[in-house]
């Protein structure tokens, strides 16, 4: 059974408000999510943001949601870090997520040496770093042009320019996004659509 994909979050205002995010818009659990679904997941996140239950989300609510999001992460990476669930990282746990950080560290390092040590003699010659920093340079330009793109088609929040983000303005933006990431428009999104780049928001943080 194929898995929730997404974690689609839009920026306004300099504050992240989350539409829908992963594997809790899958409601039913089925592996999928129905545009009801995404659409339920959105309001709910919209009405807990709206702390006053006035219907609209000031600046300062979309504020003190992301800064609820951001510890909540936070929480949850300590969480995965204390194996034991003691609320105490000991030496052994650290030690553990060390182990993990240097075995990406050279699992990484093995496919650039692959990739780039083109005479096989152990070690990148001035050659091969001019090819791997071209072609990271021009992967970087590729991801820049992709990201002032995205930037540029991303739908509006606060559509009125009012400082306010109404329920009808964030149902709209939730509607446009689950039709840009319905792929197939079949009204159902599953693995493989609506992919964001590999840029997500949980990894950058590196939390």
């Amino acid at each position: 059974m194929t898995r929730t994909l997404f974690k689609t979050a839009i920026i306004a205002s300099g504050a992240a408000l989350l539409i829908a995010a992963g594997p809790k818009a899958d409601l039913n659990q089925d592996g999928q999510v129905t545009k009801a679904e995404f659409t339920e997941t959105a309001q709910s996140r919209f009405f807990a943001a709206d702390t006053n239950n006035d219907g609209f989300l000031t600046q300062e609510e979309r504020a003190a949601h992301k800064a609820a999001k951001m510890e909540a992460r936070k929480d949850k990476s300590f969480a995965k870090r204390d194996t034991n669930g003691d609320g105490v990282l000991s030496r052994e746990e650290v030690d553990a997520v060390d182990a993990k950080k240097s075995a990406r560290k050279d699992a990484l390092r093995q496919k650039v040496m692959e990739k780039y040590d083109t005479n096989l003699d152990g070690s990148l010659s001035e050659a091969e770093r001019v090819v791997m920093k071209a072609e990271r340079k021009e992967k970087m330009a590729e991801k820049k042009g992709k990201r002032t793109q995205h930037r540029a088609e991303r739908p509006k929040l606060d559509a009125n320019e009012d400082g306010l983000i109404s329920l009808d303005e964030h149902m709209n933006v939730a509607e446009q996004l689950f039709t840009r990431m319905d792929a197939n428009a079949d009204g159902v999104l599953t693995k493989g659509e609506g992919k964001k780049r590999k840029r997500k928001f949980g990894k950058k943080r590196g939390r």
